[in-house]
C-alpha cells in the first residue's frame, strides 16, 4: 500500500502543492509559479492575485480570531509557500511561470 502522493507510483505524472511535499527533499522538483503572482512593471512589484488563487483554506479568513487577510498578507503567504516548493529539489528544480512579466523579472535570479 502506498503511504502518501509522494510515493505513489503515479505522482511523477501529476502535480502536488505544497501540502503534499512539505518536508519533502526529492532529487528534481518541478515548480509553477500559478497566475496567483504576477510582476507589476510599472510599479516594479511582484503582486497576488486573489482571484487565481484556489486553496480555499489557504485564503479563508479567520473569523474567530478576527482576522481578515488582506492581499498583502496573501502575498507573503504564497512567496513562502513558492519559496517552500522552489527548495525542494536536491540535484535541481525545473521552473515554470504563468505569467509573461513575472517569468522575465526572474529569468535575472532563476
Amino acid at each position: 500500500a502506498e503511504r502518501d502522493w509522494i510515493s505513489s507510483r503515479h505522482s511523477s505524472d501529476e502535480v502536488g502543492s505544497i501540502h503534499t511535499v512539505q518536508g519533502y527533499d526529492l532529487n528534481y522538483a518541478g515548480v509553477i509559479i500559478g497566475n496567483d503572482l504576477r510582476y507589476d512593471s510599472s510599479n516594479h512589484k511582484i503582486t497576488f492575485d486573489r482571484a487565481e488563487y484556489h486553496d480555499k483554506k489557504g485564503k479563508e479568513d479567520n473569523l474567530k480570531r478576527g482576522i481578515n487577510y488582506s492581499d498583502h498578507d496573501l502575498l507573503q503567504y504564497v512567496r513562502n509557500i513558492y519559496g517552500v516548493l522552489l527548495t525542494r529539489g536536491i540535484i535541481g528544480t525545473y521552473v515554470y511561470v504563468c505569467d509573461p512579466a513575472l517569468r522575465e523579472y526572474l529569468r535575472r535570479y532563476l
